[in-house]
């Protein structure tokens, strides 16, 4: 017997020393996957950048037919790779079984249904103007623009069914396959967002030099299409689809964050019981935040009168010089408000006292690097602008609106960021937990609400009874206590919520008018001629070209956070 029990004891101790050895195996080789995936995806992306490279840098026919066959190539195989993922997930029902409710909110699929929309009229488009040069252009620029609309419908469909799954079987092949979907959404990305550019900079030059005889840029990357005329009817002039690449530039990187998480997501184990809240929440409709609207709107309408103006007064010198002017006050006015509004939400999370939620959140983690290094791009561009106006005069009107427009937008951009980034950590108010011993839960935080309502009716209840004790340490008069204190708290929350709610609504509509005015063409600090004349054109041109693409995404990404955080009020 003490033979026996000695040899069941020795067998669990065992037993004990292999778990930890085994889980680090297990954790190991999950890094040796994602070391895989990374390496295989960062040599697509690499590769995809040289060729984008040739294509804009030099103009060469056959480079840029190898890109767009290599790139349909790519989405060929992209599209290959969802469809399968989808069969074989739908039939393997062991191949999902776990969730993440954090991933994918209805307001990002929504957005990516979006903007999709925009990417296939502009794709269209460009088919559509592409046969009227089929005698004098290779069959690739039709075959991969029709090829890109069959993959913008496939990854559509495949984020909306699929962002949430935490796939557990053949991981490192699933890792592979989304970081492969990862990176074509980011060539297709620069390749958007390097044409767009040019066709701006192009514009630029012809407005500074008053060159009136351009170059026919309007069909292809290389820019040289002197020797091909349109062979049928030419219905859409290029101009048709270049206001269209904001759309195409959205849809890819909201698309390669949704990617991401459900990179991160390959393999994870997530306890059903500890998901958090997500899309439209408790108690949107029951404040109507009638400021926040008001002021919102305000911005968004005088915003787009003022980018009118700006873009039909660059015609004349006198009205151009008075419509940038505008445009510049309008800008000053408009990030001071977002600079207070942000202050003021700042305020209030210090003096609402909570608990911050510190687990492990890919959605989260993700939404805090990509503004924190969308951000970095916009201090740049301020920087320079700044040291351009103080070192050349800064005496004028222009060079003084420049400077405040340049400070504000560093100062609008750090509050906005802590803003941001502290909404998006903080839990339930502490009374509330500790009171009803819940967490935000998506269950959970829908019967918290109702206890709020049910608390404040029974105490306000309690308050009209007339007969009661008039011993202080009677049960029902410290009951009556608690629930008044209870009260107290509740009622100075649901203030604290209206007013955060308010100040969500005006910055989330702020932040939109911010995006469409880059994004559709104003080139603010270009068209001043101030920092062109201190840099170079060439110069400035590099430095706009790479800082502005990330502040118009910063824009619409901090729009999207804090119309998550408004839901989440």
């Amino acid at each position: 017997m003490e033979r026996e029990q000695h040899l069941s004891i020795s067998t669990n101790l065992s037993e004990m020393q292999t778990i930890p050895l085994k889980t680090g195996s297990i954790e190991k080789w999950k890094k040796r996957g994602r070391l895989l995936s990374g390496l295989v995806g960062s040599n697509i992306l690499l590769f995809s950048c040289t060729l984008v490279t040739c294509v804009f840098s030099k103009d060469v026919e056959i480079w840029e037919t190898d890109m767009l066959v290599f790139l349909s190539i790519m989405l060929v195989l992209c599209i290959t790779w969802m469809l399968f993922q989808m069969y074989f997930s739908w039939k393997k029902k062991d191949a999902i079984l776990f969730k993440d409710c954090q991933a994918g909110p209805i307001w990002m699929r929504g957005g990516i249904v979006f903007f999709g929309i925009g990417t296939i009229v502009m794709d269209f488009l460009k088919i559509i103007q592409a046969v009227g040069y089929k005698d004098c252009e290779p069959p690739v620029k039709i075959i991969q623009p029709l090829l890109q609309v069959m993959f913008v419908i496939v990854q559509t469909y495949f984020l909306w069914m699929s962002c949430k799954d935490c796939v557990q079987i053949h991981i490192n092949a699933t890792r592979c396959g989304l970081m492969m979907l990862l990176t074509v959404n980011l060539a297709i990305w620069v390749i958007a967002v390097t044409e767009e550019s040019r066709h701006h900079t192009v514009e630029l030059q012809k407005y500074f030099d008053g060159n009136v005889t351009s170059t026919n840029d309007s069909h292809g990357y290389s820019g040289n299409m002197n020797h091909c005329e349109c062979k049928s009817k030419c219905t859409f002039s290029p101009t048709s689809y270049y206001y269209l690449y904001p759309f195409n530039i959205e849809y890819n990187l909201f698309a390669a964050a949704l990617i991401f998480i459900m990179w991160k997501n390959v393999g994870r184990r997530i306890d059903d019981n500890s998901t958090q809240h997500h899309g439209i929440g408790p108690g949107v409709l029951q404040h109507v935040p009638l400021l926040g609207l008001i002021s919102g709107m305000s911005v968004l309408v005088i915003g787009l009168v003022m980018f009118i103006m700006y873009e039909v007064g660059r015609e004349n010198t006198l009205k151009h010089w008075l419509s940038l002017s505008t445009f510049y006050f309008f800008h000053v006015v408009s990030l001071g408000l977002m600079s207070l509004a942000n202050l003021v939400g700042i305020i209030i999370f210090r003096l609402d006292t909570r608990s911050m939620d510190n687990d492990k959140n890919p959605s989260r983690t993700l939404d805090m690097t990509l503004l924190l290094s969308a951000t970095l791009a916009q201090y740049a561009i301020s920087y320079y602008s700044m040291i351009a106006m103080v070192a050349t005069n800064p005496t004028t009107l222009l060079s003084c609106l420049t400077l405040i427009y340049s400070l504000l937008m560093i100062v609008q951009h750090s509050l906005q960021n802590v803003f941001i980034i502290e909404g998006l950590h903080r839990l339930p108010p502490n009374h509330l937990v500790n009171s009803h011993g819940t967490s935000n839960t998506s269950c959970s935080h829908c019967q918290q609400e109702a206890s709020l309502q049910v608390i404040i009716c029974e105490a306000e209840d309690v308050h009209s009874i007339t007969s009661v004790p008039r011993h202080p340490n009677h049960p029902q008069i410290q009951h009556m206590s608690r629930r008044a204190t209870l009260t107290a708290h509740l009622k100075t929350h649901l203030k604290k919520r209206k007013t955060m709610k308010d100040i969500y609504l005006f910055l989330f509509l702020s932040n939109i008018i911010f995006w469409i005015m880059p994004a559709f063409g104003a080139r603010i600090r270009f068209d001043t001629g101030l920092e062109v004349k201190f840099y170079g054109f060439t110069i400035w041109a590099i430095i706009t070209n790479v800082c502005l693409p990330f502040g118009i995404f910063y824009r619409m990404h901090a729009a999207a956070s804090l119309l998550e955080l408004y839901s989440m009020s």
